[in-house]
């Protein structure tokens, strides 16, 4: 919830302040409608249409053909643990007690790179520790991998709706809080509007979103 909510609210916060007419409009009622709405109401809704509008399993939305969502739930691949897995982790265990005592001598950056070097050599080495079991159609349902069931489905997707109108409001509130010079002078140097969001202006609204941020997810 977390996640999602997190990417949605940066995605409507900025795109509230894009400058298209009518993307502005969009996110502003995104953000009033999720804002205004008792929570419980939305996981009713959601749960409503998870139930009612989704397809079922035959025809089910698939998500790139690893991933699958019915009106039975949301269907995904699930990891398995293979024998070299052991190997990793004992080769990453012992890598990074390597290079917390070798971190002064060395220098951080190396000790970090020592830590990824051995760590993915391990992983060449076993073939992969992890292996996936995609979820398949057989029948009148879906087999393998792991079900997410609707009601969880429905929950998670009305909470992260629901915070992300706060996050896309706390946001909006960070870049203004942006001197406009800085934009300005960004815009001088050549760089576009994309470059000017992510380079300049995001980097020092982060001092004032975090902290509503943190209350957020605490919520």
């Amino acid at each position: 919830g977390i996640v999602l909510a997190t990417a949605l609210g940066f995605l409507v916060g900025a795109l509230r302040l894009s400058g298209n007419w009518l993307g502005e409009r969009l996110a502003a009622v995104y953000v009033e409608t999720a804002r205004n709405t008792p929570v419980l109401l939305l996981i009713l809704l959601f749960h409503g249409i998870v139930i009612n509008v989704l397809p079922g399993p035959r025809d089910a939305l698939g998500l790139g053909g690893i991933a699958f969502l019915s009106n039975r739930g949301l269907y995904l691949p699930r990891p398995v643990a293979e024998p070299g897995l052991w190997i990793v982790v004992a080769v990453f265990a012992a890598a990074l007690v390597a290079a917390l005592l070798l971190r002064r001598r060395c220098g951080t950056a190396a000790a970090a790179l020592f830590v990824v070097g051995a760590t993915g050599a391990a992983v060449l080495a076993t073939g992969g520790p992890v292996a996936f079991e995609f979820p398949a159609l057989r029948g009148f349902n879906f087999r393998g991998g792991m079900t997410l069931i609707p009601e969880f489905v429905a929950l998670t997707g009305a909470l992260a709706f629901y915070t992300s109108g706060f996050i896309a409001e706390i946001v909006r509130g960070g870049i203004l809080s942006v001197d406009r010079g800085q934009a300005e002078a960004a815009r001088a140097l050549g760089l576009n509007r994309r470059q000017v969001l992510t380079l300049v202006v995001l980097p020092q609204a982060l001092r004032v979103i975090v902290p509503p941020l943190t209350s957020e997810y605490l919520s």
